[in-house]
């Protein structure tokens, strides 16, 4: 009888460590979608807080952009079987006073992320592609009104 427990803990453990050794893996691929994902919505977050009427269009143009880009994301860390839910804090938490330089600082860094992560698939490649996309649309729309301002003031 002994014997018989003896093996069933060995076959025991043994499984539970192949159950451990095969999700592992998947789980620590690909840190720096979370990365992204974390500044993507801190860069929407400050966007939403900056209540200047003056660039409302690019604004809204800019954030569109950036929930596709966060969609995105969340797509691509899914299908890795990563939770979206636990992310790292964002690279910064932002400058009210600034909140639209704030949010293109926070985008850089979604983009030096996303372009860090290997996509092992074509379809994630894509997926990467298409946000990265959407990133550089963000980008641009808030450039243009970060110029405004300064012609402005």
């Amino acid at each position: 009888m002994s014997a018989f427990k003896t093996i069933a803990s060995a076959a025991f453990a043994l499984l539970t460590f192949s159950l451990f050794a095969v999700t592992t893996p998947a789980l620590a691929q690909h840190p720096h979608y979370g990365h992204a994902l974390s500044n993507l919505r801190q860069a929407r977050a400050l966007l939403d807080q900056d209540t200047r009427p003056g660039f409302r269009e690019e604004k809204s143009r800019a954030a569109d952009e950036i929930d596709r880009a966060i969609r995105d994301v969340a797509d691509a860390m899914h299908e890795q079987g990563r939770s979206t839910h636990f992310t790292p804090p964002p690279a910064l938490t932002g400058d009210p006073d600034r909140p639209m330089r704030s949010a293109m600082s926070l985008l850089d860094e979604a983009a030096n992320d996303m372009n860090a992560g290997e996509a092992e698939s074509r379809d994630l490649r894509e997926l990467q592609d298409r946000t990265l996309r959407h990133i550089n649309e963000a980008r641009r729309a808030l450039g243009h009104a970060l110029h405004q301002m300064e012609r402005r003031y």
